[in-house]
């Protein structure tokens, strides 16, 4: 009998900070997760790595999004992104230094998951992470 083995998710994080890139990277791992991550500066690269054919079996199956960004905010992405029928189903967590109540109330009107504010505690991330149906991942022993 052949055994499938079931790979966990990759996670893409868009996010213009460096060090908030890091400190979300280090999270993951005080939470124990160790999924790929794959991480954009920007919306417009992230959406075109999206939309690449040559990317379908390397698509993320959980996105992370900062609101605040050059270029294309993270309210555009996210419009984008449940406006396409191939990445509409992939789960958005917002990943934010906002907490004001008309951003949270937008991104879930806009079809995120979750809204997180700055800085990120490992519980948040389990949280989100382990709570979503379909999302595999990877604990660290």
């Amino acid at each position: 009998m052949e055994m499938t083995s079931i790979k966990p998710v990759r996670f893409m994080l868009v996010e213009d900070s460096e060090g908030d890139a890091y400190i979300f990277k280090r999270t993951l791992a005080e939470a124990k997760i160790a999924n790929e991550v794959t991480v954009f500066d920007n919306g417009k690269e992230a959406l075109a790595y999206l939309h690449d054919p040559s990317n379908a079996d390397r698509l993320p199956g959980m996105i992370f999004l900062d609101i605040n960004m050059p270029q294309l905010s993270g309210f555009d992405v996210l419009k984008r992104l449940k406006s396409d029928d191939k990445l509409r189903n992939i789960p958005v967590v917002i990943l934010t230094i906002s907490q004001e109540e008309e951003d949270v109330l937008k991104s879930y009107d806009l079809g995120a998951l979750s809204f997180i504010t700055k800085s990120i505690r490992p519980e948040n991330l389990t949280d989100v992470v382990v709570g979503t149906p379909g999302i595999k991942f990877l604990v660290i022993q």
